[in-house]
């Protein structure tokens, strides 16, 4: 689960986010990305009705994102606010699809670090 301080909560910081000039699509993701001033990452998920008219497979969606990106959390760089949209589809893929995808757009984003750390 992804706490509570990951997590992008006012509209503005959100519109912010969105109208950002970096954006990026890999699969049934995509990612829009701005900068901010501060020490850790922060995270939206839209998941539209596009997705699926049930609340419940929303809801589901949402947070098979959110469990992707707390376990990609310590690699991804701080200073970026970032809004996950996901895209009609998704809501049939398993979570191992989801976090790749999640991998995926977050690499593409340029937000998170190399996978291997290099041996001094």
């Amino acid at each position: 689960m992804l706490p509570p301080v990951y997590r992008l909560k006012k509209e503005k910081e959100i519109k912010r986010s969105l109208f950002g000039k970096q954006g990026v699509k890999s699969g049934m993701l995509a990612c829009r990305v701005a900068a901010n001033n501060l020490t850790l990452p922060r995270f939206c998920f839209v998941v539209s009705k596009r997705v699926s008219g049930k609340a419940v497979v929303r809801n589901k969606v949402k947070r098979r994102l959110r469990a992707s990106v707390a376990v990609l959390l310590p690699r991804v760089s701080p200073g970026f606010d970032c809004v996950i949209i996901a895209f009609s589809g998704l809501e049939t893929k398993s979570y191992a699809k989801i976090a790749e995808q999640m991998e995926e757009v977050l690499a593409k984003a340029g937000v998170l670090k190399s996978k291997f750390k290099a041996k001094s």
